[in-house]
């Protein structure tokens, strides 16, 4: 968790909300968050390729996301 805040807010990035939801302790964890700005495809990329990190998935009511943003393509 520490990790994702540090890349946002390294890229300038404010995190308005977030949830985080585990079936129990030790096992893995789901993480919603909502950004006040648009998460740039290098920043998904960089997510992606972090240890523990299994799975990035990224929607965008503003506008279309890029081959790079999308969970499997577009």
């Amino acid at each position: 968790m520490a990790g994702v805040a540090a890349l946002l807010a390294d890229h300038a990035i404010n995190i308005a909300s977030m949830q985080l939801y585990r079936s129990s302790r030790g096992k893995d964890a789901i993480m919603v968050m909502e950004c006040d700005q648009e998460i740039p495809g290098d920043v998904i990329k960089h997510l992606r390729e972090q240890r523990g990190i299994m799975k990035v998935m990224y929607l965008s009511l503003e506008r279309t996301p890029t081959k790079e943003e999308a969970p499997h393509g577009i």
